[in-house]
């Protein structure tokens, strides 16, 4: 846990002056410039003491209001404690979307798209009219043939590839705390498996595309998988975007259907940083849902909507597929933090039952 949020209390370590004004950046001493965390790291033990200050009077506090506050609206308090629950038995499953590696610099998966399309004769409305009504898989078709496959293939790499590790930050780096042997993710980039290594937890398998029937007869207590549904930005052969490779992967008997459709019926999921809109693994599980009663309570944390209206419709559209919603309000990021701070053994969350 320490190593995670030394990188939060790192990034917000500022001289202050006597009278407790802090100051941006460095300062200079004659001609050399000396910035603060390079100061402190010089010293370990008034490190170890600043850490400690600024966990427990600042990062917890905040975490613990925060909680607070998101679990006093609408079913989050009872729902959340029935994940907290879940996730001390080891029942639960993470769900990655691109929203996680958003504040790592990479695009949702709309802005890829309107990048893309930025190399392309694709029209921009029309492109946006695709986008507006969730038809993400069409409007990819609408950029593939306004393209070739190897621009696309180079675009789609260039855009979602991580080529500093440092720069991987927001609640994304709290995954690993909580989480340590299986995360799914649709996401095509490699924040996940960069910043497992970066957090001494390294992926034992990476499995994508065919590859995800190995992860049943490879799966061990000891061992960390990533499963990658839709394949990797780095490998074209495996990669999920255009309509016919959606209709190949969810397709009756598919590997990534059948791996799927185990980990709905057996384990409790969290999604976290998706949209959940009409998209394809949301149909499964809500095939799955209609066709098992017995299904396993899954979850997920989202941006509250708005307006209350467009929020119990959310409400419906989700529980009626097996998925209860953990609503939280602006600021995106800090909420999340504080969410999944709660869910680790060190967090707010565990002391909820």
């Amino acid at each position: 846990m320490d190593s995670v949020l030394q990188r939060f209390f790192e990034e917000q370590v500022q001289f202050r002056l006597r009278d407790g004004t802090e100051v941006d950046g460095g300062v200079f001493i004659g001609g050399s410039a000396f910035l603060p965390l390079e100061v402190l790291q010089q010293y370990p033990a008034a490190y170890r003491a600043e850490f400690d200050i600024w966990l427990n009077e600042i990062w917890k506090p905040e975490q613990q209001q925060r909680l607070t506050e998101i679990l006093a609206v609408y079913a989050n308090k009872q729902r959340y404690t029935d994940l907290v629950e879940a996730v001390k038995r080891q029942q639960v499953v993470p769900f990655v979307g691109s929203g996680m590696s958003v504040t790592s610099g990479l695009p949702t998966w709309s802005n890829l798209l309107r990048k893309i399309r930025e190399y392309t004769t694709c029209d921009s409305c029309a492109l946006e009219r695709l986008l507006e009504s969730c038809q993400f898989e069409e409007a990819a078709d609408l950029i593939a043939v306004a393209t070739n496959p190897r621009l696309l293939a180079e675009r789609i790499e260039h855009d979602l590839r991580i080529d500093d590790p440092s720069t991987i930050c927001g609640p994304v780096c709290l995954l690993p705390v909580v989480f340590s042997s299986l995360i799914i993710t649709t996401n095509l980039d490699g924040v996940l498996e960069l910043l497992y290594k970066r957090c001494n937890q390294a992926f034992d398998h990476i499995l994508a595309g065919p590859n995800l029937a190995r992860y049943r007869t490879l799966k061990s207590p000891q061992s960390r998988f990533l499963l990658k549904l839709h394949g990797d930005c780095n490998r074209g052969s495996d990669r999920v975007l255009l309509s016919k490779e959606y209709d190949a992967t969810y397709c009756l008997n598919s590997v990534v259907r059948e791996e799927l459709t185990l980990l709905y019926r057996l384990s409790h999921i969290l999604f976290v940083g998706c949209s959940l809109g009409a998209d394809r693994t949301v149909r499964l599980i809500g095939e799955i849902a209609a066709a098992d009663a017995n299904m396993p309570k899954h979850f997920c944390f989202l941006l509250a909507p708005p307006d209350n209206t467009t929020r119990i419709e959310r409400e419906n559209f989700l529980t009626q597929r097996g998925i209860y919603p953990i609503w939280y309000g602006p600021p995106h990021d800090e909420s999340l933090m504080a969410l999944l701070d709660g869910l680790s053994t060190e967090g707010a969350g565990a002391q909820l039952s």
